[in-house]
């Protein structure tokens, strides 16, 4: 079976897929992975082909501005040009060669456009929470609501006309729901109740990615407790935050993994204390498996990675989902959620201790941890996708 794989250039979107595709790979299946540069080792690794951007798609990535600053629209706005500008992409890849399914990106995808376009099965891969409706009431998707608003549906229009498909509604493209949908999570982590089976696939979370060349020494850690930090690989812009991280547990019984990725310069933190480990990347996964406490930016990929080893999270979330999923593990009592904002070196510091010996918190890890690994069934997941395929190309 020949399996094209539509994604864009986020380490959020593309990790959660990468077992799976090696998985689809190891079953006899050929996968095309059509991706930004940056990717192609991780994708080859799993004995994918990749397949790269053309130079106006990644001049349209480095140069989009948006309209204006809306939350959800400037979301959308992104999410419908970038699919205007992928989609004659995509078109080209079909002409050229033969593939029996599609997974599209429920973000970065254009599944919604794409299942109009092709006779070929479309599946959608939901790397954040799989939604049922959008984030915003009906009255603030009526046209003349917001400026930026009116930009969304002229590009829906235009995308539309170009391609002779009809017009989808602005929340069809948003929860970008196929026939069949793949979603990095549990049903119960998930939570939306008009999200489920069989429609849905919950896979469970993948750890089976390309590791950064990183070996940490953990034997020095020895009994101490061990807190991770990390905001992720994209607005890493925080030096005050992380100097605050130094000074809040500088002196005392833990040992602190820091990872601040490449927009600060770890030298100019000045003395790093003996129980620091500050590196511009570090092994995530290695590191969880070991962490004690998780703060993290609550980026849907590093949060469901903390779940599946066990880890509770103080989460700080800046941007886009990453709000969501802080009132999920907030609500589903996984760990605390503060505004990074209002932190000092002492909240910082007791917030945190709190979590190290919250007995109720760390229960809830562990049983999520159990149905993470529960779900992460992608035998299971793989047979679905090809029963699929065979379906809607009338092999069944």
């Amino acid at each position: 079976m020949n399996i094209l794989f539509i994604n864009a250039n986020l380490h959020g979107h593309i990790n959660p897929t990468l077992g799976l595709v090696k998985k689809m790979t190891q079953r006899g299946n050929r996968v095309d992975y059509f991706c930004s540069e940056p990717f192609s080792e991780a994708i080859t690794r799993m004995d994918a082909k990749w397949i790269g951007y053309s130079d106006g798609l990644d001049r349209f990535l480095k140069e989009y501005r948006p309209t204006d600053r809306h939350p959800f629209f400037m979301l959308m706005e992104y999410m419908l040009l970038y699919d205007e500008a992928v989609l004659p992409e995509i078109l080209n890849i079909l002409k050229k060669d033969r593939y029996d399914l599609i997974i599209c990106d429920s973000y970065f995808g254009g599944a919604c456009f794409i299942k109009q376009m092709t006779s070929i099965p479309v599946v959608s891969s939901h790397s954040s929470f799989a939604m049922s409706h959008t984030p915003v009431p009906p009255r603030m998707l009526v046209p003349g609501f917001h400026p930026q608003l009116d930009h969304c549906y002229e590009v829906l229009k235009r995308i539309c006309e170009s391609h002779q498909i009809e017009e989808p509604s602005l929340e069809q493209v948003f929860t970008s729901k196929t026939d069949l949908n793949v979603v990095y999570t549990t049903r119960s982590f998930n939570g939306d109740e008009g999200v489920g089976e069989p429609e849905y696939l919950f896979a469970g979370p993948s750890i089976d990615r390309l590791q950064e060349s990183c070996d940490p020494d953990f034997s020095v850690i020895g009994e101490r407790k061990m807190i991770y930090i990390s905001l992720g690989s994209i607005n890493t812009d925080f030096a005050d935050f992380y100097q605050m991280c130094i000074a809040a547990f500088r002196d005392t019984d833990h040992y602190v993994f820091m990872s601040v990725g490449t927009k600060c310069d770890v030298s100019t933190f000045g003395e790093i204390p003996t129980n620091f480990h500050v590196k511009g990347f570090l092994p995530q996964l290695e590191i969880l498996k070991r962490a004690d406490v998780f703060i993290t930016h609550a980026g849907f990929n590093s949060v469901s990675e903390a779940l599946y080893f066990g880890v509770p999270m103080l989460a700080l979330p800046q941007v886009n989902d990453q709000h969501m999923v802080a009132k999920r593990i907030v609500a589903m009592q996984l760990g605390t959620a503060e505004s990074i904002g209002e932190l000092s070196p002492e909240t910082l510091r007791s917030k945190t201790e709190a979590l190290l010996f919250d007995e109720k918190i760390k229960n809830n890890c562990i049983r999520m941890s159990r149905e993470m690994r529960d779900s992460a069934d992608l035998d299971r997941t793989a047979e679905a996708l090809e029963k699929f395929a065979d379906a809607g190309n009338g092999r069944a």
